[in-house]
């Protein structure tokens, strides 16, 4: 009986679909990015960059383009200051992403500054 309703309780949830989203915000990430060690905030803007970068480069084994369009292109002599500092300039410019998720954030200041030609 314990094993039916254990393999019930598998059953039901591991068939639904979930999406692991950040809870940081828009303003919890100007608070990382301007506290006096900025590492998480620069750590987190790199790896977003980075996966960024991997998902438009990757190719298909079919040869089709990648499933992102390419347009963030940031520079490989920028760096993960640079790019923490693009992001809290566009954050201090545009205060109503203070709510907005901290990954679209990231990519719209990324986009702003660094769109490919």
């Amino acid at each position: 009986m314990k094993y039916a309703l254990f393999l019930a309780a598998t059953l039901v949830v591991g068939t639904g679909h979930a999406e692991r989203f950040s809870v940081i915000n828009g303003s919890k990430l100007l608070q990382l990015c301007t506290a006096k060690d900025t590492t998480d905030c620069t750590s987190y803007i790199t790896g977003i960059s980075d996966a960024l970068s991997f998902y438009q480069k990757e190719v298909p084994p079919d040869g089709s383009k990648g499933k992102l369009p390419t347009y963030v292109c940031v520079p490989t002599t920028v760096t993960g200051p640079q790019m923490r500092e693009t992001v809290v300039t566009y954050l201090r410019q545009h205060k109503e992403h203070m709510d907005t998720q901290a990954v679209g954030v990231v990519l719209h200041a990324l986009d702003g500054a660094y769109r490919c030609k």
